[in-house]
């Protein structure tokens, strides 16, 4: 993904990369970088020549891929094989803001990579909602390039391979059945049970609507669920849920240079203020007081 000139972006972060000039491992980087269009600004098409990831940081706008146009939004994944025409258009009514990875696979890789290259190149593209919060590793990535600080290779490398494997199985999982989370059921499996919704929740942060909606995913009944978490952790599973989400609140504000509404919406949360009562509940100040606090840090750091 390259556009041709810069006029119509808000702010343009780019690296780019030669064949063979940055290789981590298995991976060859070709790009990556961060970009955020005004509106109505279009990136012409052009042939994709590596495989590329993209992730919607803020904004709607159109990806287009060879005849079909894709909408996408805060929070989605698109995916583009090689060999096909791309081109980019944000919509009339604000700014799209994106991060995205351009790479291929070389003959170091790992032979799982195998697979994986194999089922990218098998469609023109991939779309999803970023289930697994691809947009922290991205943004970490990103800062190694702009900080290089000691070990920054290994890190880069890192995370590159943790962006393309949560891709893959995020696009994966959508375009097949899920692997279910119910352990077997037995009279000794309490602990186990347990520990199963603590990972469901930790995986599915982003798109947890109720207890009710966990319990059915894993096997269980609503109230099996509520009074055996509660029973084994000591609190119950709606506050545990609340602090993960909280948690999750810190990282994005803190890493992903997103805006408080943005964070309540990516958590599902009724409302901006409803958001705020539940950090302010478990912080002891609201997410605005947070957010002062770590601009404060970073302008203590850049002096």
């Amino acid at each position: 993904m390259k556009d041709k000139e810069t006029a119509g972006c808000h702010f343009h972060f780019d690296n780019v990369f030669a064949k063979g000039q940055s290789t981590y491992g298995g991976i060859d980087l070709y790009q990556i970088g961060e970009i955020c269009c005004e509106s109505g600004y279009e990136i012409a098409p052009h042939l994709q020549f590596c495989l590329e990831l993209s992730c919607i940081v803020s904004g709607s706008g159109y990806f287009i891929i060879d005849d079909k146009q894709v909408p996408v939004r805060e929070g989605d994944l698109l995916f583009n094989a090689v060999g096909h025409m791309h081109a980019i258009r944000t919509n009339a009514s604000g700014p799209l803001r994106f991060v995205y990875l351009g790479f291929m696979f070389n003959e170091e890789a790992h032979p799982e990579f195998a697979a994986m290259h194999k089922f990218f190149q098998a469609s023109p593209f991939y779309h999803a909602r970023d289930t697994y919060n691809l947009m922290m590793p991205f943004f970490r990535n990103i800062d190694e390039f702009y900080s290089q600080k000691p070990h920054s290779r290994i890190m880069i490398k890192n995370y590159l391979e943790e962006i393309i494997v949560l891709a893959y199985r995020t696009f994966a999982e959508k375009n097949g059945p899920a692997p279910r989370y119910a352990p077997a059921k037995s009279t000794h499996s309490v602990g186990y049970t347990v520990y199963s919704v603590i990972r469901y929740v930790e995986n599915h942060i982003f798109e947890l609507k109720s207890i009710r909606e966990i319990a059915e995913q894993l096997g269980y009944s609503y109230t099996y669920v509520s009074h055996t978490f509660k029973d084994k952790t000591g609190m119950t599973l709606q506050r545990y849920i609340n602090h993960k989400k909280v948690e999750k609140a810190l990282e994005l504000l803190k890493y992903g240079n997103i805006s408080i509404t943005q964070v309540a919406n990516r958590l599902q949360y009724e409302t901006v203020q409803s958001f705020s009562k539940a950090f302010s509940r478990i912080m002891g100040y609201p997410p605005s007081h947070y957010v002062a606090l770590q601009r404060q840090e970073n302008e203590r750091k850049a002096e």
